[in-house]
């Protein structure tokens, strides 16, 4: 039987087989009873009849008489069933016979045995009779057939009793016995595929069905006990099974490793894990799964899964595969456990180790280091090399007004994120970085993970580029708790500096910051020790100095001092400092510089202090603590400079440098300066802003009929109202004469609306300037012309847009004047110029069409003592090309670099052809160097070589630097400026007085002449304002030490007052002009 039947059909297959086996045999036997039946009634029905005949007719058949033989048939008549009957002779012929139907015909003797012979419808009885004779009656079957009908009706009526009673009984054991089976099968089924151990069946009634679901059911309540303890096992152990049946492919997961997974339970497949296996791991575990032995063998492997939250885990992954009885594998069953924590207590401990070693090694180095440097370097190597973090510095904190955080040492990866982190501990957006929050708040900063912490939306392009994940900052305090600096660790990991590794790394902070206070404390009692020598040899100098106790008791002061202050030594040992404060300085100032004090030893700065008689004076204040060997502070020693007459030149020049002496207006250089910053907060914001280029109509008429008082109140006036026409934050700037420019910003960012706003201004401008002037008591009328033009964030240079509002008011001018133009962008034609003159400058570099002219420079005494090396370009088609039109050119471009190299080595060629002449060898030579030439950071170099390629005397070289060039980098100017000093070459000032520098940073430059920019020069004597600043450079020269040279001299006026006020040296045309080589040594003497 098919064991794929279930029981249901099991039974309905035995029940209705053996109930179609029943009535085959019923039918067959009730077909045979039927035959049986007919023939046996047919003989007891015409048997007798068949004796009779036979008795009756011995005779005559002896005798073959027919009457006779007829007679005895007739008398078979009284049968209606029997339908005829003959008797033959024994030679076949017929003696007697009847027929029912009147029209049979006679029937042929019979040829076959003796017996009863069995047709459709009726019975032949054959029997012999004495003599040969034979007797045949045949008999209908009707009656017979008729009763067995009846007899086969009662047996069918039967047959549906019994088919009916076994329909009952199937539907009783199929209700008794098939559905409580199948129900224990479908609960076990289900049990299997779904691991559902809550799952019970209905156990009533006292069978063995029934016993038999009681018995499943305790054996599931077992079960689901034993899955119980086995998941809660599990899931403390964090470990899941699983199983894979290797011929049907279901695969069956638990709930704690779906949990693993990070998922909620559902169908297992192979699709799923790997979707959830780390695609970094996915190659190797594919691989280990092909090198897997098989065969029973227990197969272990490690990897990484991704949780659908991101979140990445280790898992440890454990099976062995079941072979069947021929060795093939059916099953493969294993566990799947997560084994995060393990790994990461695994790399924590080993971490720990690397920075306890690392800790070790750095006390090695603290008991070693010599000196800060390679104490800070050693500890940020041992860091990453030791400790293995992917980068590690330490920054210093300055004092400076931006609060800079100062690398000194690092180690790991390149500097270039430091050199890109914009690093300060301002609270400011980057001073609120790990580092700067950490000097800030002296404590302890943890980054866990750069991709989203906002403290580092700054850096975190970067620092994830340089592969930092996460960071830790700690504080460097000395003994007083003061944080000093920083130590900034990164790691190429999140989450990388649990709290047991913040305790270490602490501990390792606070070794090095007591290894480098103790260095700084040997240091500055070996330094402190020699102020202390210096200060008793220089005591009675030109400073003033005071000496007080750790208390801050005055006990000695110099000389000086009292000349500085009007207080005596015996006024003021005893007291202390604070007796020069002035009211106007705060105390914050002072807390901050003694905060200062304590801190770094040492403190220097302008301050303002009183005289004795309550005059209030700027000084510079120099303060060093004295310690002795143990560290411990003794003394402080001050020193004072009265830097008055310093601060007094410092704000003349600073006003004069940027304002218009007659309407104190801003003048061009300042007016340059705020476009400029327009300009880039344009860029910014989108906002669009305008020049008007203002020209007064006919104003030299005025001036030269009335008189330059008058113009000079008209200019005022002018200004006056300009004023009311502008917004507060607008520009006024007087370029000079009768030039003014108005700026205006904040204008609409779209270019229509801002000429719509600037053209307002502009016509309120026209109506207001339009109105008489009532000026010495006479009335005068003076028009304007106005140029306008338009600016955004990434227009022109500065320039170009004076020019353009320039081009724009001769615009106004043509137009009939008192009207306004906006400059016309079509003008600018000659930007295509510019740039044919831009690839004929740079050919010209490798075509040598440069040459060097030569003006003189003459000493009042001694004559001409050098010269000024002036660049000239001779263009391949036009000519010479003046220097105002390439020089600015060569500088935008670049061009300048090598230009100003080749103009260098040419001075220096000429310097050593006039060494070697000895009419020639005293003079001379300056050379103009630009900012990007100076800026190189091998212009030293460069400088070098030249000299000594040519062999040229340094000491003839003289360098002009500008203001702006020093003061853009005013450390790097200083260190190259000495450096090419000890060389011997000479530095100028140059353009002196056009730029605003501070007087402290000019007396750090090692300078030797200042150089009177020429248009301070140009309107003396008649100028009084350029006579106050020409005077004031002259004392200033000359109370630092430094010669000075006008340039742009002209006439004998000049030269005379320029003499007359100390300026001995000077340079223009009215000695000569900038000449050729041969021309200007034809100037000099012969002899």
């Amino acid at each position: 039987m098919d064991r794929g039947l279930n029981i249901d059909k099991k039974l309905a297959l035995v029940l209705w087989s053996s109930a179609l086996l029943a009535f085959a045999v019923a039918g067959a036997g009730l077909a045979l009873f039927q035959h049986l039946t007919l023939e046996d009634r047919a003989m007891q029905i015409m048997q007798p009849y068949a004796q009779l005949v036979s008795v009756g007719t011995d005779a005559a058949v002896a005798f073959e008489d027919p009457r006779r033989a007829q007679e005895i048939l007739d008398t078979l008549r009284i049968n209606p069933q029997i339908l005829e009957a003959d008797i033959f002779l024994e030679d076949g012929r017929p003696l007697a016979s009847f027929r029912h139907a009147s029209n049979a015909a006679p029937r042929a003797p019979p040829d076959r045995a003796d017996g009863v012979h069995l047709e459709d419808t009726t019975v032949e009885l054959l029997q012999g009779l004495p003599r040969g004779a034979h007797l045949r009656i045949r008999m209908s079957l009707h009656q017979l057939n008729e009763q067995t009908q009846q007899t086969l009706w009662i047996f069918g009526a039967g047959a549906l009793i019994v088919l009916a009673a076994a329909l009952g009984q199937l539907a009783l054991l199929r209700r008794m016995i098939a559905r409580p089976i199948a129900s224990l099968t479908e609960a076990a089924e289900h049990v299997r595929t779904r691991a559902d151990y809550t799952l019970r069946v209905p156990a009533s009634g006292n069978d063995e069905v029934a016993r038999l679901g009681r018995s499943f059911n305790a054996m599931m309540d077992a079960i689901q006990e034993k899955q119980e303890l086995l998941l809660e096992a599990q899931h403390i152990a964090h470990v899941g099974n699983w199983w894979h049946d290797l011929e049907t492919g279901e695969m069956f997961w638990s709930d704690e490793f779906f949990r693993i997974l990070g998922r909620p339970p559902q169908t297992p497949s192979t699709e799923l894990v790997l979707e959830c296996i780390h695609p970094e791991d996915l190659p190797g575990l594919l691989a280990a799964l092909e090198a897997s032995p098989g065969h029973g063998e227990d197969f272990e492997v490690e990897f990484r899964i991704v949780r659908p939250d991101g979140e990445i885990r280790w898992v440890s992954n454990r099976w062995v595969d079941v072979c069947d009885q021929d060795g093939k594998e059916i099953r493969r069953v294993g566990t799947h456990q997560d084994i995060t924590e393990q790994k990461q207590a695994a790399a924590a401990l080993q971490k720990l180790n690397r920075e306890l070693r690392a800790i070790s090694e750095c006390n090695q180095i603290l008991i070693r280091a010599d000196d800060e440097q390679s104490l800070v370097e050693s500890v940020c190597r041992i860091v990453c090399d030791d400790a293995g973090y992917r980068m590690a510095w330490v920054g210093y904190a300055e004092q400076d007004d931006a609060k800079t955080l100062r690398p000194i040492a690092h180690a790991g990866v390149k500097s270039v994120y430091l050199e890109q982190a914009g690093l300060t501990w301002a609270n400011t957006e980057y001073g609120r970085g790990p580092s700067g929050t950490a000097i800030r708040q002296g404590a302890i900063v943890v980054v866990n993970d750069f991709a989203s912490d906002p403290r580092v939306s700054p850096w975190r392009d970067t620092a994830l580029r340089h592969g930092h994940r996460s960071s830790i900052a700690l504080p460097l305090k000395d003994s007083g708790g003061h944080t000093f600096g920083v130590l900034s660790i990164y790691a190429s990991e999140t989450d990388a500096f649990p709290l047991e590794e913040q305790r270490l790394l602490e501990e390792l902070a606070n070794d090095l910051a007591f290894g480098i206070v103790t260095l700084r404390a040997r240091e500055e009692h070996d330094r402190a020790e020699e102020q202390i020598r210096i200060a008793a040899t220089a005591f009675e100098a030109q400073e003033g100095i005071v000496i007080t106790d750790v208390n801050q008791t005055i006990l000695r002061v110099n000389t000086a001092f009292t000349e500085i202050t009007g207080y005596t030594p015996e006024e003021v040992v005893g007291a202390t400092p604070r007796i020069l404060k002035a009211p106007l300085q705060d105390s914050a100032s002072y807390d901050t510089m003694w905060a200062c004090i304590r801190r770094e030893g040492a403190w220097q700065g302008e301050i303002l202090n009183s005289r004795k008689c309550g005059e209030a004076y700027p000084a510079w204040l120099n303060i060093t603590a004295v310690k002795n060997p143990q560290g411990e502070i003794t003394h402080y020693v001050g020193t004072m400079t009265d830097i008055t007459e310093r601060k007094t030149a410092e704000r003349k020049i600073e006003h004069l440098a940027f304002y218009d002496l007659l309407t104190d207006l801003p003048n061009r250089r300042l007016l340059q300066d705020r476009l400029h910053h327009a300009m880039a907060g344009n860029a910014r914001s989108g906002r669009m802003g305008a020049l008007l280029f203002i020209d007064l109509d006919n104003f030299k008429i005025l001036n030269d009929t009335c008189g330059h008082d008058v113009g000079d109140l008209l200019l005022i006036e002018v200004a006056r109202r300009l004023g009311t026409c502008v917004r507060e934050g607008d520009t006024i700037s007087r370029l000079g004469g009768d030039e003014f420019v108005v700026m205006l910003e904040d204008l609409n960012a779209n270019w229509s609306e801002a000429a719509t706003q600037a053209k307002s201004v502009a016509e309120k401008i026209l109506s207001v300037l339009n109105h008489p002037y009532h000026i010495a008591e006479r009335v005068h009328h003076s028009t304007p012309s106005i140029g306008a033009t338009l600016f955004s964030g990434a227009d022109n240079s500065v320039d170009e847009l004076l020019k353009q509002a320039d081009i724009a008011m001769y615009q106004a001018k043509t137009a009939g004047r008192n009207t306004l133009r906006f400059f016309d962008p079509e003008m600018q034609a000659n930007l295509a110029t510019r740039a044919n003159l831009e690839a004929a400058l740079r050919a010209s570099i490798t075509g040598k069409k440069f040459v060097l002219h030569y003006q003189a420079q003459i000493d009042g005494q001694h004559g001409i003592i050098g010269a000024e090396a002036l660049l000239r370009w001779r263009h391949p088609e036009g000519g010479m090309v003046p220097p105002g039109e390439f020089i600015p050119l060569a500088e935008d471009t670049g061009l300048i670099v090598p230009i100003g190299q080749w103009v260098l080595e040419s001075a220096c060629e000429q310097l050593a052809d006039w060494a070697r002449d000895p009419r020639k060898r005293h003079l001379l030579l300056a050379v103009n160097v630009s900012v990007r030439q100076f800026r190189q950071p091998d212009f030293v170099a460069s400088v070098h070589q030249a000299l000594t390629r040519a062999g040229a005397p340094a000491t003839q070289l003289k360098l002009e630097l500008t203001e702006s060039l020093v003061l853009d980098d005013i450390d790097d100017s200083i260190d190259k400026m000495r450096t090419l000093k000890e060389l011997g070459v000479g530095f100028s000032m140059d353009d002196f007085g056009t730029g605003y520098s501070s007087l402290s940073y000019l007396t750090r430059l090692p300078l030797d002449q200042l150089k009177i920019d020429q248009s301070f020069i140009r309107n003396l004597p008649d100028s009084a304002s350029d006579a106050v600043v020409v005077q004031t450079i002259i004392t200033l020269a000359r109370s630092l030490g430094l010669s000075v040279i006008a340039e742009g001299v002209e006439t004998e006026a000049q030269r005379s007052f320029l003499a007359r006020y100390g300026c001995p040296t000077y340079q223009g045309y009215l000695f000569s002009k900038p000449i050729e080589l041969a021309a200007f040594e034809a100037l000099l003497p012969l002899d």
